[in-house]
This record gives C-alpha cells, structure tokens and sequence, in this order.
C-alpha cells in the first residue's frame, strides 16, 4: 500500500471515529474498519484500565460477543498473562513460546500465529489505558504496520476515553473489581467489625406518674358519677367520685327509725319504773339495746360517707374516659383512679423478649416524643421486671423503669414515644449481626 493511499485511509478511518456516537460504534471500527489501513485476519477489543481484568467487547466479523465461549475465556486468560508481563503496556508482538502448555495448545483452533499487542494510551496522559486491542494474522507484522497502529491506536483511545468519561459512574464501579479493591474493602470492614460500639435497642415507652396516690373504692357498690375529668388539678377534700347510694340511704334510714324507737322504749320504760318496779327489770336490756342500734346507725353512716370518694392530697387527676366509669360496679380496693404530683414523672418501656440485652442500674436511657421526637428527654434506668408479660398488643415484653435526670424538664405524664435503651459495649460486627445470630440458634441450634 502506497504512503499516500495510507494517509488516506488513517484520515478516512479517523474521520469515521469521530462520526461515532456510542461505543459500541467505535469498538465496530476498530475490529472491522481497522484492516482498511493494514491487513489482518482477526482482530479482538478488550477493555479495561491497566488495574483491571481485561474484558472482551469486539471480535472482527460478529455483531455480538459471547463471554461464555470457550474462544472469549481463552482469549482474556492470553490477556491476562501478556498484561502480566513486563512488555504488557507497550506495543510488539506477542511471544507465544513463553505461553502455558494450555494456552499454547488451542492457540492454532484460535487465533493465527502473529498476535499484536495494540495497548490505547490515552495521548495526554501516556500511562493510563482505556484498552487493548489484538490484531492476528499468519505474515509477520512489519514496522511500517505497527507505526501506522500506534498512530491510529492515538485517535481510538483518546476517542474511547470520551465515551468512559461520560460514563464516569460505569468506570467507577468496574474499578471496584479489581483485586486490590476487593482486598482492601475486605480489610477495612473486618478492622471496622472491630470498632467498639455501645449496643441499643428501641421499645415503645410512656411517660407515667412516680410515687401516685391510687384512689380506691372502700365500698362495694356501683359508680354513680366521676365528678372529675382526666388531667384536672384537684385539691385536698375535693369530692371526686360519687358512688350509688341508694342501698346505703335506706338502710341507714332504717337504722336511725330503729335506733330512735328503742330510745322511746327506753324512756318510757324508765318513766314507768318510778310506779312498776318490775319495769326497771327491762332498762339493762333496753339500754343494750340502744348502743347496738346506735353503733348499726353509726356504721351505715360512716358506710354512706364513704359514697362519696375525696382527694387526699392535691395534684392532678389520671384516670381513663370518666364516661365509661357510670354505672360500673366495683368492689373493696378497686383501682378507679390515681392522683400525681405532674413534676415527679417515670418512663416506662416495654422491651420485647425478642430484643431484650443485658442493662444494669444506671444506664442511659433517650426518649423521643412523638409530639417531639427532634427533642430527646434523657432518663436514667431505675429498674427491669424480673419476669416478662404480655402487653396490651399481644407481645411479651420485659417491664423496665426509668427516672428523668434532674436538669430535664419532666414531659406531661401519659405521652408516648419510643425509648433508646444503651447497654454494654460491643464489636460493630456483633451489633450489626446479633439479630441473624439470636435466629440461628433459635431456629437451629448452632
């Protein structure tokens, strides 16, 4: 070929480069268009970085590369030794008496025997590689040949350099799958498995009253009326429930009409002992008769005070929907409400057995509001039930209770929120894998 035809068919093919819109158009001219400036009888585009596995994108002649195919393993197990080699980021020919056994022997079913070594530079930064491109054919590659390739090698490196920059995120990722990559991100998760942390763990929490007045029924009977509501600042002696009286009213009647007509047998019967001295015989009994009504009349007294149900001491009122109370029956020592000073308040937190770690008297407990949650309320834990038990919702939880710091404003008791509960400190590894591991030794025994 002619040194003028040549220059042509550079520019020619060039031109042709710079026409290209996507990659897979240029990996199309440079294992088929290629052979216009110099001949050849199979040529093969790998990419890949000088840290990379180098991958097959292009064969002259097919329209689509398989990676599966013995012929694609074969070719990027070559690659990977040449690019292992001293000569793998220069130009030449490649040595294949230095090939293993394997490699050497299906280089005949392959490939012919005079294999170049094209490696794309990218001209403005000489040491960096976007690729590797292998031209075969049966003659000897002369120097005029290999200098026109080099040249031409230029202009498709830095053409394909444009494409990977405009796929930045694709480079970044493939540069992850080098080896070096791989065993330093593997060094530094198992050095960062290693760092103490403080385990946690979240539980639904509700803040409730420390140190209340429960306010009981001291009688059998039936709720009439709760003459307070939920929340209510209450005083010293302020009625707050009423309790059915009716029962109490008539036979406290009854005992006041019994009491008074003993008392007016006792008169007249000491009225008329002053004529019969056989009447003074019945005073005794008479006048016995008259404390055991008296003292009848007495208990269903005190009995009919005790209808109506006052505060002892002064706070604010925490009971349920008052409602719901009317018409209820209760007995002796029932729970109707409680009293609480609104400045003294717990946390209470109902840890899942599911989630359950070792705490100890003292430890940090953070609360977050859900009226609040950006303004956590720091606790102390006080104490954890012995024993779990089942909570409203059905799941079986331990009981723990903590105390507000001194320097935190108390939050109205009743709100919920949920709980971050700090335990002993352990490898982040542990802390990231303890819920796998709780399963497997559930579930099979390990």
């Amino acid at each position: 070929m002619s040194g003028d035809h040549s220059v042509a068919q550079l520019l020619q093919i060039e031109q042709q480069v710079r026409c290209c819109e996507t990659s897979t158009d240029l990996n199309f001219i440079m294992v088929n268009m290629t052979r216009t400036l110099v001949p050849y009888q199979q040529a093969m585009f790998l990419a890949g970085n000088e840290l990379e596995k180098l991958k097959l994108k292009a064969v002259s002649d097919l329209s689509l590369v398989d990676r599966s195919t013995p012929f694609s393993a074969w070719l990027e197990q070559v690659s990977a030794v040449v690019n292992a080699s001293d000569t793998g980021s220069k130009v030449h020919v490649i040595d294949t008496k230095s090939w293993p056994v394997e490699l050497l022997n299906d280089l005949t079913e392959f490939s012919p025997p005079k294999i170049l070594w094209l490696p794309l530079l990218i001209p403005a930064k000489p040491t960096q590689r976007v690729g590797v491109l292998l031209l075969a054919k049966s003659d000897p590659w002369t120097e005029k040949e290999i200098g026109l390739l080099q040249h031409l090698a230029s202009s498709y490196a830095h053409a394909m350099q444009l494409f990977i920059n405009r796929s930045g995120w694709r480079t970044w990722l493939s540069g992850l799958n080098s080896r070096k990559v791989k065993l330093g991100t593997l060094v530094a998760i198992v050095l960062l498995g290693l760092v103490p942390v403080r385990l946690t763990v979240l539980a639904p929490a509700e803040i409730i009253a420390k140190e209340s007045l429960l306010v009981t029924s001291a009688i059998a009977g039936a709720v009439s009326e709760v003459l307070i509501k939920p929340g209510d600042q209450v005083v010293i002696d302020q009625p707050l429930v009423q309790m059915d009286r009716t029962e109490f009213q008539g036979a406290f009647d009854v005992a006041q009409r019994e009491l008074e007509r003993t008392q007016a047998e006792l008169r007249t019967v000491e009225q008329a002992g002053y004529v019969d001295r056989r009447k003074k015989s019945e005073l005794a009994e008479l006048a016995f008769q008259v404390e055991l009504k008296t003292i009848e009349r007495n208990y269903l007294k005190t009995k009919l005070a005790q209808t109506q149900i006052v505060a002892s001491k002064s706070g604010i009122a925490i009971l349920d929907d008052p409602e719901k109370w009317k018409g209820r029956p209760v007995v002796v020592g029932e729970r109707i409400l409680s009293i609480a000073d609104p400045a003294k308040v717990q946390l209470q937190v109902m840890l899942p057995v599911a989630d359950a770690i070792s705490l100890v008297h003292g430890n940090n407990v953070t609360f977050y509001l859900d009226t609040d949650p950006l303004n956590p309320i720091p606790f102390n834990l006080d104490y954890s039930s012995f024993e779990p038990s089942l909570t409203p919702d059905q799941v079986i939880a331990y009981r723990i209770v903590a105390d507000i710091q001194q320097d935190a404003v108390p939050p109205r008791i009743g709100l919920r929120g949920t709980a971050k509960l700090y335990g002993e400190k352990v490898s982040l590894a542990y802390y990231l894998l303890r819920r796998p591991i709780t399963f497997v030794r559930q579930h099979l025994g390990i």
